[in-house]
């Protein structure tokens, strides 16, 4: 498992900490600086403990298990430095400070007695996967690991305490995500170090500990791709979110379509600019465009509208039980293509009263509100069993229509 897991969450780290060295130059901030850093120690715990790179450091510097201090130091250092993270998130600027010197004393503490308790411990075998499992029964190394757990621990439960809290009143929406996520991530590494703990006192009253070895890789491994989500969400969630919102308005330009096709068909001169294949650029503007042009296309259609159909549709989709907004849009979808079909025999329909057609689009109507009613009328007009039952002149559908238009 350390063989695959470990190398992941480090190049995962790795990019990750790519990606942030980009915003520093942007401006450095405690924030940025301290993400960069998280990064870095987790990329460089999990680089050091995959087997490979362990035992290549033993060979280098000749001292036996180095990588365990060097990543249990790492880890250590990881979570304090997302405790000064989040502090800065949190806190103002002022308040953070005099919380970030307590912190950063209380690092160098563990940091200085880890390295004694490692040296005190004296020379060891090497053990690239089973470190702590081998050496929890060793008195010093069984203080060492409790050291190093009971500062890793404290860290995660400050994370937790500070996140979720403060992820309730975060005003940014990817800020709380990724304070809820940074504190899950936080939990899961407390899964890790009660394993670790239980590894220590199992030793002492001789129980067999390996068997719960499997946990702590994958507990330690969630924990650090939650954590780093969490990090980095802040940063790359906006963009995502944008990025969902061009799929979203490029889907509705491509749903509005059919009934744009119609109607440009007939009156070509509605179109505002020469009609684009594959909209990639622009679609903001683009489909505000096609809602004007919709918009210009009905009304010059006014004297055509057939009121017939949509009273046939409105009849049949309330036999239905339609829900408004879908009623709404079959009977607008029936009075425009009735409208088509009549403008292109040339044969006038009766004037329609002054609210059949919905107004224009203005500074007080909800552009997205609109093109989601446009895109409900254009799906209505191109596919709906209603809106062709309506317009053929009929008031109810064939049996084996009618759960296709429900």
């Amino acid at each position: 498992m350390n063989e695959v897991l470990y190398p992941a969450l480090a190049a995962v780290a790795w990019i990750g900490l790519a990606v942030k060295i980009r915003d520093l130059g942007r401006g450095r901030s405690p924030s940025r600086v301290a993400v960069c850093a998280a990064l870095a120690l987790l990329g460089s715990t999990f680089t050091v403990s995959t087997p490979a790179v362990w035992g290549w450091l033993d060979r280098i510097t000749g001292v036996a298990n180095l990588a365990a201090l060097w990543a249990h130091l790492s880890v250590v250092a990881f979570s304090g430095t997302v405790q000064l993270l989040v502090l800065w998130w949190v806190y103002p600027a002022e308040a953070a400070r005099k919380r970030t010197r307590t912190r950063l004393a209380f690092l160098v503490v563990t940091g200085v007695a880890l390295v004694v308790l490692f040296l005190a411990a004296g020379p060891t075998e090497p053990r690239t996967t089973d470190f702590v499992a081998t050496y929890a029964g060793h008195p010093i190394f069984a203080a060492y690991l409790l050291v190093y757990l009971s500062a890793f621990a404290l860290g995660m439960v400050d994370v937790v305490g500070l996140c979720w809290p403060y992820a309730r009143v975060a005003g940014r929406s990817w800020l709380r995500r990724g304070l809820r996520t940074t504190a899950v991530g936080a939990a899961s590494g407390l899964v890790y170090s009660a394993v670790r703990v239980a590894d220590v006192i199992g030793a002492q009253v001789g129980a067999d500990i390996r068997r719960w070895e499997p946990i702590a890789p994958p507990a330690a491994s969630l924990g650090a791709l939650l954590v780093i989500l969490g990090l980095t969400m802040p940063a790359w969630g906006p963009r995502l979110s944008e990025f969902r919102g061009w799929l979203r308005r490029r889907r509705q330009y491509r749903q509005l379509q059919p009934l744009w096709s119609d109607l440009h068909r007939l009156m070509p001169q509605i179109a505002l600019e020469p009609p684009v294949a594959a909209p990639l650029s622009n679609l903001d503007r683009r489909l505000y465009r096609r809602v004007i042009e919709l918009y210009d296309g009905s009304l010059a259609l006014r004297p055509y509208l057939d009121e017939a159909a949509a009273n046939r549709a409105g009849r049949i989709g309330t036999r239905l039980g339609m829900r408004a907004d879908d009623l709404a849009a079959v009977m607008e979808a029936a009075r425009l293509r009735g409208a088509v079909r009549a403008y292109g025999h040339g044969a006038p329909q009766p004037a329609v009263e002054e609210d059949a057609m919905p107004a224009r689009l203005d500074e007080g109507t909800d552009l997205a509100e609109e093109v989601a009613r446009l895109v409900r009328v254009s799906r209505a007009y191109a596919g709906s069993p209603v809106v062709a039952a309506a317009v053929a002149g009929r008031d109810a559908l064939p049996a084996e229509e009618t759960e296709v238009a429900m």
